[in-house]
């Protein structure tokens, strides 16, 4: 039913009322029969009303055809390569109706095959794929850029590459290498390759100091998980307040969302080598009320940990200083303001995260989310 339902949307040119009208029947059908992906087909029918209020046709109608090649992937290389044939076929079909430039077509192709391919490596049911495809293009659809086509391409394929060789090494898990490759894209796409490069850093760095006395770690009973590969979930949570900053640098070109971007990784690696190396302290102290605390509790502070958390902060903040991305008073508001957010995450994980209300990917969303947000109120 899912799978007609995708097929309808070869008519939604010429009819949008027709397909709405497709829609409604294929949902009171599927619930009357309790299909099981009843909430994919009800969600299709919401988003297809919602053209009518606002939504682009262009969102809705190509996040539910491509569904069709849910039942056709297998594996990581498989996905992008499925979802982008039919998210690129569908919307040069569109492109009859619309005349847009192929640039813009092949970036929302590859942000759809991308989006669509990370709910498939967490083996996501349909209703996650649409809701997450449909998310994706409505955002890069408000914040529209027409990159130049070698730009874009080089964005993917490096992006793609680098991904790919963290999975190799075990640095990243399969649905990693997919949020990795998007937000790298991305970033590149909407600034230029420096950015990507200071955030490639995080990668790098923070990936590094996981396995600094791993065994000590493990012993303790306080080590990551799968031996420290990085997994969507780690990956958006330190790198969304980065890539919305960059996309709004992008857009606006102004400096004050360089500063922002930069302080938000410096927070994330500031936070990673903190926690990491902070992990083979014996002497770590609750942020809250200075009690001591076991290793590796949500909130605790080392004074190894502090000093490895400012030095991460300054690692991100030279970078980007050296590359051009900010200038002498962005590196010192970044590394500052970086340095604060790393005690934002580590205040919320002591209240917050122990209580249950948050869990550390959250945690480490609002941490460089906010320190982010303070280098434009200071910039």
């Amino acid at each position: 039913m899912l799978e007609i339902l995708s097929l309808s949307m070869l008519i939604s040119p010429l009819s949008t009322d027709l397909v709405i009208l497709l829609a409604v029947i294929a949902t009171v059908t599927a619930h009357i029969r309790k299909y099981k992906d009843f909430d994919a087909v009800f969600l299709s029918l919401i988003l297809l009303l919602l053209t009518k209020i606002g939504l682009s046709n262009v969102v809705s109608f190509t996040s539910i055809f491509i569904l069709i090649g849910h039942r056709f992937v297998r594996g990581a290389i498989s996905s992008i390569a499925v979802y982008f044939a039919l998210s690129l076929a569908y919307l040069l079909y569109l492109n009859v109706f619309l005349n847009w430039e192929i640039n813009y077509i092949i970036l929302l192709a590859l942000i759809a095959s991308l989006s669509a391919s990370l709910m498939e490596s967490i083996k996501a049911k349909p209703m996650l794929i649409l809701l997450a495809v449909s998310t994706s293009l409505a955002v890069f659809h408000v914040y529209a850029l027409n990159a130049p086509l070698w730009q874009i391409a080089l964005a993917f394929v490096l992006s793609f590459i680098l991904s790919l060789l963290a999975l190799k090494a075990k640095i990243a898990d399969e649905s990693g290498l997919m949020s990795a490759t998007l937000i790298g894209l991305i970033t590149i796409v909407y600034t230029d390759i420096r950015y990507f490069l200071v955030l490639l850093t995080f990668y790098v760095v923070g990936s590094a100091v996981t396995k600094y006395r791993y065994s000590l770690k493990v012993e303790r009973g306080i080590a990551e998980q799968a031996g420290g590969a990085r997994g969507f979930a780690n990956v958006f949570s330190n790198s969304l307040p980065a890539l919305f900053f960059a996309m709004n640098y992008g857009v606006f070109r102004m400096e004050a969302f360089s500063v922002a971007f930069t302080a938000s990784i410096a927070t994330a690696l500031g936070d990673t080598m903190a926690s990491e190396i902070g992990k083979t302290a014996d002497n770590v102290y609750l942020i809250t009320n200075f009690k001591k605390v076991k290793p590796g509790e949500s909130g605790g502070i080392s004074l190894i940990g502090e000093v490895s958390a400012f030095l991460g902060c300054f690692i991100i903040s030279l970078i980007a200083f050296l590359l051009g991305v900010i200038d002498l008073r962005g590196l010192i508001v970044a590394t500052i303001l970086g340095f604060f957010g790393v005690h934002v995450d580590s205040v919320l994980g002591a209240t917050l995260e122990r209580k249950g209300f948050l869990n550390n990917a959250g945690v480490n969303l609002l941490a460089t989310l906010s320190s982010g947000l303070l280098a434009l109120i200071v910039c």
